[in-house]
């Protein structure tokens, strides 16, 4: 029981240590932290089976090797590595649900005001677009003053 614990320890010190790295990167570098953090957990359940394979067992245990690598290592490894990809795989269904939520929402204000209401960033674009054409007629005026001065 205690070995779960440690494993899903490990498991944790893996996933908050890469979200770490990813806040100290101008770019993230661990894209997935989910299965990122199964990297240390395997590290370790190797190194740990190594040495449960090398050392005999304590006298006051009646263990074999193999229960003891299976109770041990095996048995946590596997329902980390399972809670981990159940994790992440309800987190994707999350962000798929809200994106449909989203698309819905806009779907409804297409429907109900004929056009769909503008984000910040498309009412920027719009904004920096007229700027960018009343330059563009305010240089097209200049232009034609300086040569009419010239004739």
């Amino acid at each position: 029981m205690g070995a779960i614990f440690f494993y899903i320890f490990i498991y944790f010190v893996g996933y908050y240590g890469s979200n770490i790295l990813n806040m100290f990167t101008v770019r993230p570098l661990i894209t997935n932290r989910f299965i990122a953090a199964l990297v240390p957990v395997v590290g370790v359940a190797i190194l740990h089976g190594y040495m449960i394979a090398t050392k005999p067992p304590p006298a006051s245990q009646n263990i074999t090797v193999e229960s003891a690598l299976f109770s041990y290592v095996i048995m946590p490894v596997v329902i980390v590595t399972l809670g981990a990809i159940y994790f992440m795989w309800n987190t994707r269904r999350g962000e798929e649900e809200e994106a449909e939520e989203a698309a819905r929402k806009a779907a409804e204000e297409v429907e109900e005001d004929g056009e769909p209401e503008q984000t910040s960033a498309e009412e920027e674009f719009e904004a920096n677009a007229e700027k960018a054409e009343l330059k563009n007629s305010s240089d097209e005026i200049a232009d034609a003053d300086k040569k009419r001065k010239e004739h």
